[in-house]
């Protein structure tokens, strides 16, 4: 869809972040804006211009801070704007443009490929971003905020072991370096069954408690690093865990409900650190995560490889 005539970024300021949206979640990026009180100067399917951030917005896959708009009079005009960036750079594709095709031609680019998962991960690539505004101008960010180019995170997935695609999840955090685990941790996986949070888990610490009334499956219950427990993630006794000193939880249920069960196990456990999904059968209920924001050391995030959901990552010190 072509937004040109409401285009009015005369009326911009010379300082603007970009913003674009998780894919289908645009009107929860919108609601999140407006109930921060942000200002915002333009918005299409794609993007969502603003003024400046502080922090990165939940429903937000990609953030563009301090974003230029830079006028070009000539394909050759944009061509050697492009070439002057001294990094690499990413086209996002916010309108069919013909232009843009050959403008690509032209530039060095960082090539889009999935990610090889590694903790740390080994992609330390310095890039700009760039897309086509209109006719006569180019939005450029010389440091746009996702690690991977525009938030597209996509791994090069394990199809033989994990008993189910919930796994990258975890590794989207762990390779994004949203929590540090150490060799010597122990962790509780509430309602882990089948087992694609205890199996990434368990690739990375020394033990972890698999908790579900359901079984694992086959392929990962043998592994020595898993104690499985058959019961209800919801009746266990957190001191009957003193080791564990992080807590992982994916439980299908209301977010209201989760938010007691984590009350629980900081008021009766050790643990100081938690990674928990907190799921919506509806529209996000950003009351709740402000509840969920209060707790301290805390932080939201929606991942790329969340649905409707939100991550909910609490790192204290152990």
């Amino acid at each position: 869809m072509d937004y040109s005539h409401q285009l009015h970024h005369k009326k911009w300021p010379l300082n603007f972040d970009l913003l674009i949206p998780f894919l289908k979640f645009n009107q929860e990026l919108e609601r999140e804006l407006l109930l921060n009180q942000t200002k915002v100067y333009f918005k299409s399917e794609k993007f969502i211009i603003c003024e400046n951030l502080n922090t990165k917005p939940i429903w937000a896959q990609d953030w563009w801070p301090n974003t230029r708009l830079v006028n070009y009079s000539t394909k050759s005009d944009a061509a050697r704007l492009l070439k002057s960036q001294k990094n690499l750079g990413v086209y996002y594709n916010s309108n069919s443009s013909a232009l843009a095709a050959n403008l690509r031609k032209e530039i060095r680019e960082v090539p889009t490929k999935r990610i090889q998962y590694s903790v740390p991960t080994k992609f330390n690539f310095k890039f700009f971003a760039w897309t086509i505004l209109d006719q006569e101008n180019l939005l450029i960010c010389d440091q746009p905020h996702s690690r991977f180019p525009l938030g597209w995170n996509e791994f090069n997935e394990d199809k033989s072991i994990p008993p189910n695609r919930a796994y990258l999840k975890l590794w989207e955090i762990l390779c994004l370096g949203y929590i540090s685990l150490n060799p010597s941790d122990i962790a509780i996986d509430l309602g882990s069954s089948p087992g694609g949070w205890t199996w990434a888990l368990s690739e990375q610490v020394a033990k972890v408690y698999s908790v579900d009334k359901a079984p694992l499956d086959p392929k990962i219950s043998g592994s020595p690093a898993i104690v499985s427990y058959e019961e209800d993630a919801f009746k266990l006794d957190p001191k009957n865990f003193k080791d564990a000193t992080w807590l992982f939880s994916d439980i299908i249920c209301t977010p209201e409900r989760l938010y007691q069960l984590v009350q629980t196990w900081m008021s009766q456990s050790p643990i100081k650190n938690f990674v928990c999904t907190i799921k919506f059968k509806g529209p996000c209920d950003f009351e709740i995560l402000k509840k969920f924001n209060l707790i301290e050391n805390s932080k939201i995030i929606h991942l790329y490889q969340n649905k409707n959901e939100v991550t909910w990552i609490k790192q204290g010190i152990q």
